[in-house]
């Protein structure tokens, strides 16, 4: 990458000449360590002590086409200069960083912490290392300036720019009072250009009885020769035209047709409570992993449509977002449970780190999850259908049952709202396996008939604890979190990496 380096200093002239040296000298500290770690170092010529140089040194780094730009402090400055430079970098969208240099004898961490609250006020983001660049800070700098090379950034900005024009179908709404679900439509539309499109789940159930017989049976014929194992149950999971499975393909037919038709782009369905506690109604499991996969029996290969279960829309809004950058399903879960080290042993398992999360809801995880293949034989094979847990779904119906594949690198994220302000919290992590028997031994604990995904996060569960917002959870393979850092940048959602 190209870096920009603008170090700030004193705005009394005399000051800022008796300090000059000085502030060269850690500029050029900051160049010696750019270049170390693979960069191309760009500094001011000039001090920033004033409104011209302040503007100069922004003008010089947009001319030589930075990639981004170190806003560096070893003494006091003054913040309005730092805010004159801020803006015309953030107008050209360079990406800024603050470094608080290790300098003792002068308060170059006062001129950090005033600048920082500074930008605050008036607006433009900004990354913060704090500390010596030969220490810990190295590594926060490196992973600031990895997240701001500009490929990902323009692919989170483009990301952010596919949300415009979408249409979210919203069937009925957030269920059993989960706030966190709930959108303003005036808020999605002002902010993101998306359109909620609110219809009950009526709609769906009658339509289900204008689809075609033969199109259902091929939906159970699908799912009876690709899957692995199917769990009959006269009672629960009953086979036939008029059976549970049957009325479960019926209504992803129903939805997928209906979608289609009005050009919804993705959607949340209640589910529970109102359809699955209706005598007439299904478990939803069956549709929901269907519209968020790759395939089903009329499309050997399709796109996902995003589904956020329980009409979590805000859900819906961050998978969305994931699979815009990734080009793939994204993982919907609740975040359901720990399992230390010792509950893993105690299952005949080995784990080496303190434990694992096991994120797990009823249908969401897309089959797609099992293997990641192109060939939805491999996936749906994995897949096991269990009559549903009877307390919370007395109708009947399928559940999807499956373990997620192993994954090195995971981005997980989920958009909420702070006081009507939407907040992006993310990390990254991995997926784990242990075996057949112990994973079956360790989903028994929790919910055996639904998807589990072993997880690993990269923060710590104190952060977690404090500052997540959730109980859902969503995910996809890979480190995006460069791209999601744009993309909330352009959305004007504040990003929190824990």
């Amino acid at each position: 990458m190209k870096v920009g380096i603008i170090t700030f200093t004193d705005g009394r002239k005399r000051v800022a000449e008796m300090l000059e040296r000085q502030c060269f000298d850690f500029q050029e500290r900051v160049a010696n360590w750019l270049r170390a770690n693979g960069h191309e170092p760009v500094g001011g010529e000039s001090i920033s002590w004033n409104y011209r140089t302040a503007i100069d040194n922004a003008q010089r780094m947009i001319e030589k086409e930075c990639d981004a730009v170190i806003f560096n402090f070893c003494v006091w400055a003054y913040p309005d200069f730092v805010a004159q430079s801020a803006r015309d970098l953030h107008a050209a969208d360079v990406p800024i960083c603050f470094l608080g240099n290790i300098n003792p004898g002068f308060p170059g961490w006062v001129a950090f912490f005033a600048s920082s609250g500074t930008l605050n006020e008036i607006g433009i983001s900004f990354g913060r290392v704090l500390g010596d660049l030969d220490g810990e800070a190295g590594g926060e700098m490196r992973r600031w300036l990895a997240g701001h090379e500009t490929d990902p950034r323009v692919r989170g900005r483009i990301a952010a720019e596919r949300l415009h024009g979408l249409r979210y179908g919203e069937f009925d709404g957030p269920s059993m009072g989960m706030y966190t679900g709930h959108v303003d439509p005036s808020q999605w539309m002002e902010q993101f250009g998306v359109h909620v499109f609110h219809r009950s789940q009526l709609t769906l159930a009658w339509l289900c009885d204008t689809i075609a017989e033969e199109r259902v049976m091929a939906g159970v014929e699908w799912l009876k020769q690709h899957c692995r194992e199917i769990l009959w149950n006269d009672d629960r999971l009953a086979d036939g035209l008029n059976g549970h499975l049957a009325k479960q393909c019926r209504f992803y037919l129903a939805c997928k047709d209906y979608c289609r038709e009005e050009g919804i782009d993705f959607l949340g369905l209640t589910g529970q409570l109102d359809y699955t506690e209706w005598k007439d109604g299904i478990t939803m499991d069956v549709p929901e992993a269907l519209l968020n996969d790759t395939a089903d029996w009329e499309n050997e290969s399709k796109r996902p449509l995003i589904c956020a279960t329980e009409c979590d829309s805000n859900g819906a809004l961050t998978m969305q977002i994931l699979h815009h950058l990734a080009d793939t399903p994204a993982l919907f879960a609740d975040l359901r449970h720990f399992f230390s080290q010792r509950n893993i042993a105690d299952a005949g398992g080995r784990f080496d780190g303190d434990g694992v999360y096991d994120l797990v809801n009823s249908g969401q995880h897309a089959p797609w999850f099992s293997h990641r293949s192109d060939d939805f034989r491999k996936n749906w094979g994995e897949v096991r259908l269990h009559p549903s847990n009877p307390m919370y779904f007395p109708n009947g119906g399928a559940s999807v049952e499956f373990f997620s594949e192993p994954a090195d690198r995971v981005t997980f994220a989920r958009l909420t709202r702070k006081s009507g302000r939407f907040v992006m919290h993310y990390f990254t992590g991995s997926f784990v396996r242990f075996g057949e028997e112990v994973d079956r031994k360790l989903a028994g604990q929790t919910t055996p008939e639904w998807p589990h995904a072993w997880a690993v996060f990269d923060c710590s569960r104190k952060d977690l604890a404090a500052q997540y917002a959730s109980n859902h959870i969503h995910a996809v393979f890979g480190d995006w979190t460069a791209e999601l850092e744009a993309c909330c940048e352009a959305l004007a959602i504040d990003p929190v990496r824990l």
